[in-house]
């Protein structure tokens, strides 16, 4: 995620600027030693963090030899999570991780200990508001922004990781960073190789106007829920975005885009009467990355909008950008931040990264894809595809953002379901945050 880019998609917006040294790192003090601290998840740690915090202190030797905790792989799991969304590729995880355990020792620190600094980064206050800064994902993000900004050559990608530290937080103590590189990566690993279960959200359309919500674990690829709507779209759908848990957008076949409001999906499904929101949207298809952008491809034309609210009006999801033609999509997904995955009209598996000037780099991850009919994507590296037979399939890519197929794994032989998807649309909740 760039700079440009969060700025767009935030609700209020703040210069960033870089972490001045600090007086007395908190990594000065012992490890043992738990700050005063908010939670980084609803919930705090899970089992699995606790297990995780028991194999972690076989292994690390640095600043958290023998000190981590289930709240401490809490904190790692959700920065893990937040620079995974964004496409950064493990390099990157291992540098935010890097820096947490030196800034912080991998706690969302919610006292002012250091000057005004706060969080897991120790961000100074011209950052962020005080919630911002403790809110482990736009910290993150803000992290992020600022070691891509000064890193305008993506020189972050082959510089020593502690310098890139270094080079973003502009520490009185340069030489921390590089001796904690590798337990991050010990803590990158054990997080990769254990991820932690989350219900993937699919909402979609029937041939006669209802809507229909489902969710699957991502573990293993179980259906946990459908419901259908007795509700009407009153409209024949063409294409549709689901920006959060209780938004979706959908267009008509005449070129209307609607807002559709989830009332529930709890144990039954209703939305309210959809919101007209303009016309003029005549894209076959559409999806939302979770973090502002919205991409539909008309004909074979890609465009880009900005989303600036949770539940757009008109004036909310604007400066439309072409990206390119050529886009002879039969389906078409995100997985991060600026990424995109789709099924080509000859049966192709292509992933897309759209670059901040609106350029883009593509891969063909696989060959033999068309059966599939509709894929859909939470983020990540998790894809479902419904064939045209009402099966759906689910697949693991172990990097989404290596621009790679040779470590996507597929389950044919435990689909979701093998048949009873009977949807002419499809659509996947984010995992990421939506604006």
């Amino acid at each position: 995620m760039n700079l440009k880019k969060t700025l767009l998609a935030a609700a209020t917006i703040f210069a960033l600027g870089a972490t001045t040294a600090n007086a007395m790192p908190v990594g000065d003090m012992s490890p043992q030693i738990m700050y005063p601290h908010d939670p980084c998840v609803a919930g705090g740690p899970t089992a699995a963090d606790n297990a995780a915090a028991a194999r972690l202190n076989n292994v690390l030797t640095g600043k958290l030899k023998n000190a981590m905790t289930g709240y401490r792989v809490s904190c790692a799991r959700i920065v893990l999570d937040t620079v995974r969304d964004n496409g950064l590729g493990q390099r990157a995880e291992v540098i935010a991780i890097t820096t947490t355990i030196v800034e912080s020792l991998l706690e969302n620190i919610n006292e002012e200990l250091d000057h005004d600094s706060l969080g897991l980064f120790q961000q100074r206050a011209h950052y962020g508001t005080r919630a911002q800064r403790l809110n482990p994902v736009w910290s993150t993000n803000a992290f992020l922004d600022e070691m891509q900004r000064v890193h305008p050559d993506d020189s972050w990608r082959t510089k020593p990781i502690g310098e890139v530290c270094q080079d973003t937080q502009r520490s009185a103590h340069p030489d921390r960073y590089q001796h904690e590189v590798a337990d991050a990566q010990r803590i990158v690993a054990e997080l990769t190789s254990a991820p932690i279960p989350k219900t993937v959200s699919i909402y979609g359309t029937l041939a006669d106007g209802r809507m229909t919500y489902s969710t699957i674990n991502s573990a293993n690829g179980n259906r946990t829920k459908t419901l259908v709507s007795t509700d009407k779209l009153g409209f024949t759908p063409k294409a549709m975005a689901t920006l959060n848990f209780n938004t979706v957008l959908v267009t008509s076949t005449s070129g209307v885009l609607h807002r559709v409001d989830i009332v529930t999906n709890n144990n039954s499904l209703h939305f309210n009467p959809p919101v007209v929101i303009n016309g003029g949207w005549t894209h076959d298809m559409l999806t939302y990355d979770g973090y502002g952008h919205l991409y539909g491809i008309a004909g074979s034309t890609l465009m880009s909008y900005v989303v600036s609210r949770p539940k757009p009006s008109s004036v909310h999801i604007g400066q439309r950008a072409v990206i390119d033609s050529g886009f002879t999509m039969r389906t078409l997904t995100a997985t991060g931040d600026d990424w995109l995955l789709g099924v080509s009209t000859t049966g192709v598996l292509r992933s897309y990264r759209i670059n901040a000037n609106n350029t883009w780099t593509g891969a063909t991850l696989g060959e033999k894809w068309a059966g599939i009919d509709q894929i859909v994507s939470p983020g990540g590296s998790l894809y479902y595809g419904q064939t045209r037979e009402g099966g759906m399939y689910w697949y693991l890519d172990q990097n989404p953002y290596d621009l790679n197929g040779s470590d996507l794994v597929g389950h044919s032989s435990d689909p979701v379901d093998p048949g009873g998807w009977t949807q002419t649309m499809l659509s996947a909740q984010p995992f990421s945050p939506a604006t």
